[in-house]
């Protein structure tokens, strides 16, 4: 009896060692223990993040931490601007490429929204939508602000130019 009983305790051990191999082997990924998410490729066990984003896993979009409500101000307008009003304006994910690029609702404390894009480093760009008319800035991402120099055009040239800084709440 005391001998099956050790065959048989043998026998268990051996089928939970065996499960405990198999169930590590397969939580780990083929790509150093990590899962590469969001269209990452594997390449010597890292993760190979697409543009927009980062991480071990490739987890991370560039626009993950600028998404939020701000509250905006314009300053250094040329022409100058009477209208020194704070306004909010919202920052979503945009459809499009959800890594790189998001939308600011609001711009300008206008009814207008516009698409920028995001680098790994926090900087922020507008591109007018049609050529010779539109929004062009340039900006940064620093600590929940977000620096932006910018101009307006129309087909004739630039309207006027702002500096807007928006600060996360």
């Amino acid at each position: 009896m005391k001998k099956t009983n050790r065959i048989l305790i043998g026998f268990l051990l051996l089928i939970i060692s065996a499960g405990v191999i198999v169930y590590s082997g397969c939580s780990k990924s083929k790509c150093g223990g990590n899962t590469c998410q969001n269209g990452a490729t594997c390449s010597g066990d890292k993760c190979v993040c697409p543009t927009g984003y980062s991480g071990s896993s490739c987890e991370t979009g560039w626009t993950d931490n600028l998404v939020g409500t701000y509250t905006c101000k314009r300053s250094g307008c040329s022409p100058v601007v009477a209208d020194t009003t704070e306004w909010k304006s919202v920052i979503t994910k945009s459809v499009t490429n959800s890594g790189y690029t998001v939308s600011i609702s609001n711009f300008d404390n206008g009814n207008i929204t516009e698409v920028a894009t995001i680098d790994s480093a926090g900087n922020m760009k507008i591109t007018p939508a049609s050529v010779g008319s539109g929004i062009s800035a340039n900006g940064k991402f620093v600590n929940g602000v977000i620096t932006m120099p910018f101009a307006v055009y129309s087909a004739g040239g630039p309207i006027s130019s702002c500096t807007l800084t928006m600060t996360k709440l």
